[in-house]
């Protein structure tokens, strides 16, 4: 295993289990490594400091696998595996579909893994990873014997890590409707044409704490609706009309099956891009409650300038789309908006319409998609349940 040595001021960051270190940060020739090579890191002054795989072609150049001295092959997996796994059991009481391996917070950077029933949809994100994929099916197969392996890596990632697109079925049937079933509630779910690995898991736990505050009557907004979860939530709480609103047909197809399937009755569904429709509808006053869940706006620090406009938009909309002392859930899937931009925004809002916003609840995801601590990145999802007083 060749050394990689990092500058002296960046050993209080590794002590404190901080799972990246980037390039500027190194104190060997990145030239001298490959792309998913997995190294011992040192300092020149404090010696071993923990093992991790590489990639010069990444401004994270090291991802750190482990702190202590453990060869990462057949065992090193198999026990993170099978930790990961264990850690879900008690979720399965809620819902058939979770996450069984959320990356850096399960201590395998880079690789995801969802849990559909009997099927699995994975994601290898990085080389250092993807250096590890057979190790790594084979010991998905050997531990949970899955029907079918679909691939649904992200592009963006891979791209970043000089990896080629990955996507599509590794080995079984595929399954075309998968029916997940959360907390009494059925979802028909396309594993493979779906967004992300095929449903948003993480935001079970949000689901139901925005239907507790539906009460029998209300009517809802459901922005970036996708397969509807946060409106179908809403009807079955009591909510006599849900809105559903994406730019997708597919997700709107989805959800009106969805609506469906669970005996539920809505009729306005609109495939539409939120903004247009927004501006084209012009609501006011008129619901109970808005749900604002877009897909990430920012996926690096760049985009963050633009995404908090985009997110500004839509809540000063749906301030005025809501009734007075209405709910807003707010809520960002990128770290780069995180809670405090989410705030800040709030801030702005209240200002510029002259309202007050009450903050009822602080979202996050749910216990299987875990935050590490020591990984700012980890909080990616946040949400924020706001009572508007106009």
């Amino acid at each position: 295993m060749n050394k990689v040595y990092i500058k002296h001021s960046i050993v209080p960051k590794l002590r404190r289990f901080s799972p990246w270190v980037y390039a500027n940060e190194i104190d060997s020739p990145l030239e001298e490594f490959t792309s998913g090579e997995v190294v011992a890191l040192f300092s020149k002054k404090d010696g071993f400091l923990g093992t991790a795989y590489v990639n010069p072609k990444c401004s994270i150049f090291a991802r750190v696998l482990s702190f202590g001295k453990e060869e990462i092959g057949k065992k090193f997996f198999h026990n993170r595996i099978k930790n990961a796994i264990k850690k879900r059991e008690s979720l399965l009481n809620v819902s058939n579909a979770v996450r069984l391996i959320h990356s850096e917070a399960d201590f395998l950077p880079g690789l995801i893994v969802d849990k559909y029933g009997e099927n699995l949809a994975i994601q290898i994100n990085t080389a250092g990873m993807e250096n590890f994929r057979e190790l790594i099916i084979g010991t998905l197969k050997q531990f949970l014997n899955p029907q079918w392996m679909v691939e649904k890596s992200d592009l963006y990632s891979r791209e970043i890590e000089g990896l080629e697109d990955k996507n599509g079925t590794l080995f079984g049937e595929p399954c075309a409707q998968f029916e997940l079933v959360e907390n009494g509630l059925s979802f028909l779910v396309d594993i493979e044409d779906a967004q992300k690995t095929g449903f948003y898991l993480d935001q079970r736990k949000n689901r139901q704490i925005c239907a507790n505050y539906i009460k029998e009557g209300d009517t809802v907004l459901d922005l970036c609706c996708n397969a509807g979860g946060f409106g179908i939530y809403a009807l079955r709480a009591g909510a006599k009309e849900c809105v559903f609103v994406d730019v997708s047909e597919s997700a709107i197809a989805q959800t009106k099956a969805n609506v469906e399937r669970n005996e539920l009755t809505c009729e306005s569904l609109h495939v539409k891009d939120v903004f247009t429709f927004l501006k084209e509808q012009k609501y006011k006053n008129s619901f109970n409650m808005v749900i604002i869940d877009p897909p990430s706006f920012a996926k690096n620090k760049e985009q963050a300038v633009g995404a908090k406009r985009g997110f500004k938009h839509l809540l000063m909309e749906s301030t005025k789309a809501v009734k007075n002392a209405g709910l807003i859930g707010f809520f960002s899937c990128s770290h780069h908006v995180g809670r405090k931009e989410l705030l800040e925004i709030v801030m702005e809002v209240s200002h510029d319409l002259k309202v007050q916003f009450i903050l009822l609840e602080q979202m996050q995801q749910d216990s299987d998609h875990p935050c590490l601590i020591n990984a700012s990145a980890s909080f990616y999802l946040n949400g924020l349940l706001l009572r508007v007083e106009k």
